[in-house]
């Protein structure tokens, strides 16, 4: 921990101005730098004043390395070039430029701010932005292979829009020699191209489809149609599921999805981003529209070859468990595959009572009849029922194919799984999520939680080197982690963090505030404010946000999970981090460092959160600590 501070203080210290050996006067006569001045009746007011100055100097000297800057901005037709051009600039203002040189001549109530910047230094304005467009064109690239389409088209476009606000744009080529402004959207046109949607069944206005990537499944993509009188609003399919609603009276007919790749409602996770979506007109994708066709009928079964006579029924045995070996199969259909001592699947007979209450419970959802099933709960199970079924307007989602297993010591049953379709009053947006339930020894529901998606999953289960039932474990305390923050279970995230849990949380600021420089670094151009709590202050700013906020919702990708050399089944957990809420959003990467030795009792010893990979030390893990 020490060394993770201390790496943040040389940090922020790196990034402090450099006092100035040279006069105002002298500076402003210096041909070498440009300048900008700003008066005002407050320091801040000042300085504002002296960045836009100096901001209107940096859009002349760099005016002619825009290209047709005009017709990139938001209403270019009403702008001249050098305008367009300091919106442009502008949109570094509340980053780069913030750490130009600084001298405030005069100090408020009649404040007077200099501030000036070398013009060699002019470029390196711009460098920080050209890093972010190549990062997050591979994190696009490394999405689209998990066939994460919400997200590489998320950064492709964010990253197309960020590379329009670059001198000399065109100029920007990646490692691979691919000149990005034409090589980017041939990246996003190929996505669409290979993006299918069926209807899959249709009941009570809502049509369930399936969402195909290259003829599989999708595992995230979002998406809007046209209902017959205006576009719909935001929906989600998660593994290849989702929904559309009908108006009374309309078919899905010529039905058109338009798959959603601006983003613009969740650009406020970034400053930066979000300040040049508003600036930029970005690009119109034709390709996104896809029509909604009918299910194409299953493939006939092809015939087994017949076993050739000579083989000995071992080889023939050893043949089939190869080949049942290469299936794909994720942790809800293949239980089967998992260590019968550790977790086992329940024959039919053995589920049927547990059977019996998920489809009580699930026919008091779709009734609406919600306190007709109390008695399936336990006293934790039923808190969880009732908070999900306020979530978002909960829907159950066509007829759900059940699977019951029984995990460890403890004979728990979990059934996996229901997929459910949620939307909010005050929000545009609708998803999909798999809920998982999990019955006590009485046979009483007791928790319930989102399911990760399909390849968050594999990402844990690809760690063949650890037990199956460590790491069902695993994922079953990651998808219990997400929800809590969803359901805002507060008493439960108390229950899973250790009394002197170090905790280290980060909020990205459009400048440094206060005084305390210790806890402030600049990370990739942007003010990262960093906390150190203890459990209690941190539980305190959380019930906070669980209160201003109407919805929560979390995204894993990326999981990278290493376990301990001592300790036992200790773990730390690495995650690329989407956080979204009504009043704010950040993505970034969580680190948790995980006691599971008791599996009924996860106990987190560490939780650290940065925006992005520091230059020095990279991502926090277990080797801090």
């Amino acid at each position: 921990m020490r060394r993770v501070y201390c790496t943040l203080l040389i940090l922020f210290s790196l990034t402090m101005p450099i006092c100035a050996q040279m006069s105002v006067e002298e500076i402003k006569g210096n041909p070498e730098y440009l300048t900008g001045e700003g008066w005002g009746e407050s320091n801040k007011a000042a300085n504002n004043a002296a960045l836009q100055d100096l901001i209107s100097k940096i859009s002349v000297s760099v005016e002619s390395q825009f290209e047709n800057i005009e017709e990139e901005v938001t209403d270019g037709t009403s702008v001249d070039s050098h305008s367009a051009c300091k919106s442009v600039v502008n949109t570094y203002s509340q980053a780069t430029i913030q750490n130009t040189e600084c001298i405030y001549i005069s100090h408020e109530p009649d404040a007077h701010v200099f501030r000036y910047v070398k013009r060699s230094d002019v470029d390196k304005i711009f460098d920080s932005r050209r890093q972010k467009v190549f990062d997050m064109a591979a994190s696009a690239a490394r999405a689209r292979e998990k066939s994460k389409i919400d997200d590489a088209l998320r950064y492709y476009y964010w990253a197309y829009c960020l590379l329009q606000s670059i001198p000399n744009a065109n100029a920007v080529v990646d490692e691979q020699g691919h000149v990005l402004t034409h090589w980017i959207p041939e990246q996003i046109n190929e996505i669409f191209s290979l993006i299918e949607a069926h209807k899959v069944s249709e009941a009570d206005n809502v049509a369930e489809i399936r969402v195909l990537f290259n003829g599989e499944p999708v595992t995230s993509m979002d998406y809007t149609y046209f209902d017959g009188m205006d576009w719909s609003n935001l929906y989600g399919a998660k593994d290849g599921r989702g929904f559309v609603e009908l108006r009374p009276g309309m078919t899905t007919d010529n039905l058109r999805i338009k798959c959603e790749y601006e983003y613009s409602g969740e650009a406020h996770i970034d400053k930066e981003i979000s300040t040049v979506v508003n600036v930029m007109k970005g690009k119109v994708f034709r390709d996104a529209y896809i029509m909604l066709s009918d299910a194409p009928a299953p493939a006939p079964k092809k015939e087994e070859p017949q076993a050739e006579p000579e083989a000995e029924p071992e080889a023939l045995a050893a043949a089939q468990t190869e080949a049942q070996s290469t299936e794909s199969a994720d942790v809800v259909a293949k239980v089967e595959a998992l260590p019968k001592n550790d977790i086992t699947e329940l024959s039919a007979e053995e589920a049927a009572p547990y059977r019996k209450s998920i489809d009580a419970v699930l026919a008091a959802i779709r009734s609406g009849n919600y306190n007709s099933v109390d008695t399936l709960f336990s006293p934790d199970g039923k808190d969880m029922y009732r908070r999900l079924i306020s979530y978002g307007n909960a829907r159950i989602m066509s007829e759900p194919q059940l699977s019951f297993y029984m995990v460890g010591a403890q004979k728990d049953v979990t059934c996996r799984s229901v997929a459910m379709s949620f939307s909010f009053r005050n929000n545009n947006r609708k998803f999909v999520e798999d809920v998982t339930f999990t019955f006590n020894a009485d046979k009483k529901i007791d928790c319930l939680a989102f399911g990760l998606d399909k390849n968050s999953t594999d990402d844990i289960l690809k760690h063949d080197m650890w037990s199956e039932y460590a790491r069902t474990v695993l994922a079953e305390f990651l998808e219990n982690y997400k929800t809590a923050y969803a359901l805002k279970r507060l008493d439960y995230i108390r229950s899973i963090f250790d009394d002197n849990a170090v905790i280290i949380t980060g909020k990205v600021t459009t400048r440094m505030t206060g005084t305390d420089n210790a806890n402030v670094s600049l990370m990739n151009n942007k003010y990262v404010q960093f906390t150190r709590q203890n459990k209690e202050q941190y539980l305190r700013n959380l019930e906070r946000c669980f209160d201003s906020n109407e919805y929560i919702n979390i995204r894993f990708a990326n999981n990278d999970i290493v376990k301990a050399g001592v300790g036992g089944e200790v773990y730390g957990i690495q995650i690329k981090q989407d956080y979204y809420s009504t009043n704010y959003g950040d993505t970034g990467y969580l680190f948790l460092m995980v006691d599971l030795n008791d599996p009924k009792k996860p106990i987190i010893k560490v939780r650290s959160w940065q925006p992005e990979r520091d230059p020095n030390f990279g991502l926090v893990d277990l080797s801090h600590f």
